[in-house]
């Protein structure tokens, strides 16, 4: 089964596949350090742009965090892992 993670240097969801090998699966400008990745039943895989780069903490007291924040999903045709 295939693996997410964000990639907050690139702006991009990267997949690693069983073979080990990981490649971008969407990249947009708007993912602004891609976070909290969800992957659904719907066979979506969903996540958050935090803007955690922007917080006032990073930036001497100045919140750079734009709104509306962004909720993203792409499809992947898979689905949640089953726990038994």
């Amino acid at each position: 089964m295939p693996c997410y993670a964000g990639d907050y240097e690139r702006n991009a969801i990267r997949q690693r596949g069983t073979d080990g090998q990981c490649k971008t699966i969407e990249h947009d400008p708007r993912i602004l350090w891609p976070d909290t990745l969800s992957v659904a039943s719907d066979g979506y895989l969903y996540f958050t742009a935090n803007q955690l780069h922007r917080q006032a903490q990073v930036h001497n007291g100045v919140d750079q965090r734009e709104k509306p924040y962004s909720l993203f999903r792409v499809r992947i045709d898979g689905g949640p892992v089953k726990l038994i």
